[in-house]
Order: C-alpha cells, then structure tokens, then sequence
C-alpha cells in the first residue's frame, strides 16, 4: 500500500510540476496584463477623445508645424529631408499602447539571452520562481506606464528598435495632458500646445537632419540592454550597496562597470539632445511667440508644484535624471557659444567621435579645447 501510495504521489508530483513549467513559459512579462493594468491605473484619465477634438487638435499641430519648421532650420542651420507635418493626436490609453510596443521589443532581447543562458532542464523551481517575477514585473510596468501616461505632454518617437530601413519619427502630442496642464498653469491652450510642438520638433531635426543619430543612439540602447542581462549577477548585493547610500544616483551605484560606462555614454548623449533642443526651442520660441519667455518660466516652474510621491516615483525610477539632463546639457550649449559660435558648437552633429562625453558636458572648455585640438581650429560642417 505504501508503495502504491508512494508511486501516485510521484506521479502527482511529476504532473505537476509539468503543469507548473507549462503555465511557466519563457515570458518575462506578460504584456497583455501589463496593458490592463495601467489602464485600470489610468481608471477615469483612460477616457478617449471625442473625435471632433482630435480632428481640430491635428489641424492645429500640422498649421503650427509648417510655421515652426523654417524657424527651427533657421536657428538649427540644417534641413530637414522631409517635412513635419503629420502629427498625431494621442489619448492616454494609446501612448500606453504605442510605448509597450516599444518595451516588448527591449523584454523580447533580454528574454533572449537569459533563455539561451539557461543550463540544464526546466525545473519547478526555476518555473515558480519566473511566475512570481512575471508578477512583479507586469505590476511595475504598469504602474509606471499608467503614471508616464498622465505625464508625459509630447513625444519624438524616433524608432530606435525598428527592423531594417528605420521609419520616420513620429510626432505623438497627448492632448488630454496638454490640456490640463495649460488650465493648471492658467496658459493659453493654442500658445502652449505651439510651445510643445516647437519642442518636439527640435528633437524632430536632431534626428531627421542628423541620420547617424538614430543608429548610434539604437545601438547605445541595444548594448545597455544586453548589459543588463548578461551582466546580471549580483544584482542583489549591488541593489543593497546602492540603496545603503554613497555617490551619483542610486541607479549608477548599482551597475557595473561596463553597464556604467554605457549609461553615462548614453547620459551625455540625452543631455547634449535636450540642451540643443531647448537652446534652439528659446532662439526661435522669442520669434514664434509673444511672450514666449513669460511662458517658458511658468512652465519650468512646474516642477516646484510636484508632491513627494511624485518626487519620490521620479527618483525611484531614475526620471529625475531627466530633469537634470535639461539643465546639464542647456549649461554645455550656453557656455561653446559664449566661446566660440553656432558654428563651432554644431561639430557635435559631424559623428559620434565629437560628441562630448559626460565629464566634458559638466567642463565645456574640455570639449571646446578637443574639438580645436582634432581640427587645428577649423570648422567642420555637420554631415
């Protein structure tokens, strides 16, 4: 009888466990939960826009386009290779939708190497254990989705991960959340979405006029992900290190040295992006706007009216790094032109060599001086 009863409880056990790896699979993250729950997050911000509203927004962007691109040329001094004039017009559940595009093809690398890192058979452990991390990470994904979604105003999707010829970058302008904070800093809705729109199109030409950008920021990213599954080994130790305190972000005192010197690569790439952008939204915004510096203040100022959960979701997530890579990069760009010229500073667009790394982002007369020493004083056009 014991035999008998030993033999179904093994049998039971091998079933189940079968059972548990098939239920397992090989997904990091489930994405059709985690487009659920940022929706349920989102609960009555997931309304979608009357189509009337769309229709006369998209109108709007497209006219403010036509008249930005010149000025932005002008202020940038390259063309564009085709124009901007193709907006579109998002609710909140649809960025949630064209971003989780976005995620799944960065999960879909790291799922890859970790699936063909994996050595011996599948056991319940290691099953039980992708479950409860799926969790976690669907959970995660969608919190911070459904917050970003309720953020975020404008966006320059660039296509970093497109397969083969890259697509064009499109314009996505959330109009729910640029409506409301336009009533919220008591600003005139057509004035502010120009001044979004202004600043998304700068990005627009940074990377349309410049086609190695796009490779090369791809590729930064690429590597950053593979970093980040291969190297991921003492992951919790560095975690605990990190939050014990010391140094930079918290972020950065848990990488390793190679997952460090991507970031930082990839930091001083994004400051230089948002410091030319906003150096060239302030030159041509004077032009485009009446009082546009009234409006650029007020809207920088907004960071002030931020709760401490919201501060304290940016630090946990690494987006106040962003804020400083405004004021970073906006700093480097100031400081070549009080130097040198418009000229002189536009070399950074000439290939990924003139660049300036992070420590020259904080030092521009390192940058300036490089610069000079590589050409003998010449100025090299951006190609």
């Amino acid at each position: 009888m014991g035999v008998v009863v030993g033999s179904l409880l093994a049998v039971g056990a091998t079933v189940a466990q079968r059972e548990l790896v098939r239920r397992a699979g090989t997904r990091l993250i489930d994405w059709e939960a985690v487009r659920q729950i940022a929706r349920r997050r989102l609960g009555v911000h997931a309304e979608p826009i009357p189509v009337r509203q769309r229709a006369a927004a998209e109108a709007f962007y497209r006219d403010a386009l036509l008249r930005i691109e010149p000025l932005v040329a002008e202020e940038i001094g390259a063309e564009l290779p085709h124009a901007l004039e193709v907006p579109a017009v998002v609710d909140r559940t649809e960025w949630v939708d064209l971003n989780l595009a976005t995620f799944q093809q960065l999960f879909g690398r790291v799922e890859r190497i970790f699936n063909e890192a994996q050595r011996g058979d599948d056991t319940a452990g290691r099953a039980l254990a992708r479950i409860v991390n799926r969790s976690v990470g669907n959970q995660q994904l969608g919190f911070l989705l459904a917050f970003l979604a309720r953020k975020v105003l404008g966006q320059y999707d660039v296509s970093l991960l497109a397969v083969g010829p890259a697509p064009r970058g499109r314009l996505n302008f959330v109009e729910q959340n640029i409506v409301a904070t336009a009533q919220a800093l008591r600003l005139p809705l057509d004035e502010f979405r120009t001044f979004i729109a202004l600043h998304e199109a700068t990005h627009a030409f940074e990377f349309e006029a410049y086609p190695w950008l796009r490779d090369y920021f791809a590729s930064n990213v690429a590597e950053a992900v593979e970093q980040l599954a291969t190297e991921s080994s003492g992951l919790g130790s560095r975690l605990r290190s990190a939050l014990a305190g010391g140094q930079g972000h918290w972020l950065e005192r848990m990488m390793t040295p190679g997952q460090l010197e991507t970031f930082r690569r990839t930091q001083a790439l994004m400051s230089l992006l948002e410091g030319y952008s906003n150096h060239v939204m302030n030159a041509a915004g004077e032009r485009l706007l009446p009082g546009f510096s009234q409006l650029h203040d007020r809207f920088e100022r907004r960071n002030e009216r931020r709760g401490a959960l919201e501060r304290a979701i940016m630090r946990l997530t690494g987006l106040d790094l962003k804020m400083e890579q405004y004021a970073a990069g906006e700093r480097f760009v100031d400081a070549v032109l009080r130097e040198r010229d418009r000229a002189f500073l536009n070399r950074v667009w000439s290939g990924p060599p003139a660049l300036p790394t992070l420590d020259e982002i904080s030092a521009p007369a390192r940058w300036i001086a490089r610069m000079e020493e590589r050409t003998g004083g010449r100025t090299e056009g951006p190609h």
